[in-house]
């Protein structure tokens, strides 16, 4: 590979195959095994320096020159029409942070169909700030970005050993089979959605307790993920016969948005400073 001696993944595809490949395309030849580490099936945030072994397969380097010249055929969009926007998003900003609540229905990342995303406007707003994790694109609430490399690699290790505490709060359907309960039942990526597989799944564990019955067997919950998988939250809660509101892919009861809200974060920040923040539920929130 190319001399960077450290970089993610993603961005080293990017200097290295076109700028303007979407993460989507990226996502998804990683999760094929197309791209491999070492020789490894990995992740598009993983970090890879010199010396590292990244193949790609020959279809997918075509596929990469044949997305970048599309993109490089769009007009370029002007993001920073979208600052304002994004400012009033901001809910916490230091010299390392800037905490935001999302609203539902705006991406986290570009995409193939993406043309307006959290990364975007943040790097409009300022230039180095990047995304540290993600929430689906239905999910209002918390997200965090890094204003610097240094904070982005420590929060990257604070995810990777479960030291960020996140708290969700959820309505859902049905009738819960207890006030609060653990929910441990491994979770696996199939096409585009999330199964549970008891035999090759990854261990994925969720904590929630009941909050306020809003009649008709639906009940405001708050939701604790002990692990990150993808749409852990929603598949748990569906499989225990109580899926989230507004939720389509996973038979939620029929809403204009999904009720699920990252609410509260807390972690403690490389330079000891203890952090919890709390991002305010939205007005569209709640099932009438």
């Amino acid at each position: 590979m190319e001399d960077y001696k450290l970089s993610r993944l993603d961005k080293y595809l990017r200097r290295t195959y076109g700028k303007f490949i979407p993460q989507s395309v990226i996502e998804k030849a990683i999760r094929n095994k197309d791209i491999l580490v070492n020789g490894q099936k990995t992740k598009s945030s993983s970090m890879v320096a010199e010396g590292d072994e990244v193949f790609v397969h020959p279809t997918i380097q075509k596929t990469f020159a044949n997305v970048g010249r599309e993109e490089k055929q769009k007009p370029a969009i002007d993001y920073s029409k979208f600052v304002d926007w994004f400012k009033g998003m901001i809910i916490y900003e230091d010299d390392d942070f800037i905490i935001i609540n999302k609203p539902s229905g705006l991406a986290v990342q570009l995409g193939s169909k993406t043309e307006l995303s959290v990364d975007v406007m943040a790097k409009a707003y300022n230039e180095e700030a990047r995304l540290v994790h993600r929430l689906d694109k239905e999910t209002s609430g918390i997200t965090i970005l890094a204003k610097n490399i240094e904070t982005s690699r420590y929060m990257l290790r604070l995810f990777q050993t479960k030291k960020v505490c996140k708290k969700y709060i959820a309505v859902v359907s049905g009738k819960l089979p207890l006030m609060k309960g653990v929910i441990n039942k491994p979770l696996i990526k199939n096409k585009d959605m999330v199964v549970i597989d008891f035999e090759h799944g990854k261990k994925a564990i969720t904590e929630f307790k009941a909050i306020k019955d809003w009649g008709g067997n639906k009940t405001e919950i708050e939701v604790k993920p002990l692990t990150g998988r993808n749409h852990q939250i929603r598949v748990h809660m569906a499989s225990i016969g109580c899926p989230i509101v507004g939720d389509k892919k996973y038979n939620g009861l029929k809403f204009y948005r999904l009720c699920l809200h990252s609410y509260e974060v807390s972690f403690v920040t490389a330079k000891g400073k203890g952090i919890c923040k709390i991002a305010p539920i939205p007005n569209d929130f709640y099932v009438k």
